[in-house]
């Protein structure tokens, strides 16, 4: 696949976690992030996990919220095994426990709502932003602007994704499988789902994610959520990333797209580790559903 486009300009710089100094710097707003009015930002801080275990990976979004509620803050994460992440109100008996423990699945419940995923080879990102920010106003604003930049980064690479549309239906009303429920904050390539994504909202700061799929095992999907293999091959795709893209090369663009749309400066800083309140979830049926 042709590659087109190129990554925005970066200027290294020392910084400081502690004192919110910036370290990078992505001069002009791509046009997904265009024309959105929003206010300059003295920077975003970025946080990348590569390779951790499910449930600190996951588990760190509570903390992002926290930070969040002061300062935008972005976080990149790719677990290091298999893992399934059901939505904080499903219910846990949408996944097959039994064919989980079998392949030896953990199964984690996520702080944001919607359906399941098998996560496999992918790459997450979570935005948090305070409550009011422009940006987190509304629920379909939020998603709008989130998905817009993604929309742009992977457009950028010579991918023909598009953004859902009525007329295009959708495989299933309500399904156990996030992937397979296609609705306006979904990314579709050649008709089928390469973009989950789902959103939190507190008092003081909101929360969206989303769930690129680098590859796909619809056997295994289909056993931890009950469906037939050829209903997941029909909703949803393992993104393509061209020639030479690595998923950590993936994220810095989709990072800078981000630090653009906010026309902040990127801070990346060290993941911090979870508090013991966290830690403690570990043991909790509610979140850890099955240690795989």
């Amino acid at each position: 696949m042709e590659r087109s486009g190129s990554p925005p300009n970066v200027n290294i710089l020392k910084h400081d976690c502690n004192n919110r100094s910036p370290v990078r710097h992505f001069p002009g707003t791509p046009p997904a992030a265009q024309g959105l009015g929003v206010p300059a930002m003295p920077d975003l801080t970025l946080w990348i996990a590569e390779g951790e275990p499910p449930f600190p990976a996951l588990s760190r979004e509570e903390r992002l919220l926290e930070e969040a509620a002061s300062a935008p803050l972005l976080y990149l994460y790719r677990f290091g095994r298999r893992a399934v992440v059901l939505g904080y109100a499903q219910d846990a008996e949408e996944a097959d426990l039994e064919a989980c423990r079998r392949m030896g699945l953990p199964v984690l419940r996520r702080l944001t709502g919607g359906t399941g995923v098998l996560h496999e080879e992918s790459l997450s990102l979570s935005l948090g932003l305070p409550a009011g920010h422009p940006l987190a106003a509304g629920v379909h604003g939020l998603y709008g602007s989130f998905v817009a930049v993604v929309e742009g980064v992977l457009s950028s690479l010579g991918l023909p994704v598009r953004r859902w549309r009525p007329d295009d239906g959708s495989p299933r009303r309500r399904s156990p499988l996030c992937f397979e429920d296609h609705r306006g904050e979904t990314l579709l390539l050649d008709g089928r789902k390469v973009l989950g994504c789902a959103q939190t909202r507190r008092r003081f700061a909101v929360l969206v994610h989303g769930v690129l799929p680098l590859s796909l095992d619809p056997e295994a999907a289909a056993a931890v959520f009950r469906l037939d293999p050829a209903r997941v091959r029909a909703a949803m795709a393992p993104l393509p990333l061209p020639a030479g893209l690595t998923p950590p090369a993936l994220g810095e663009r989709l990072a800078g797209a981000f630090g653009a749309l906010l026309e902040a400066d990127l801070r990346p800083c060290p993941p911090p580790p979870l508090s013991p309140a966290l830690e403690a979830r570990r043991q909790d049926r509610r979140w850890v559903i099955l240690d795989g």
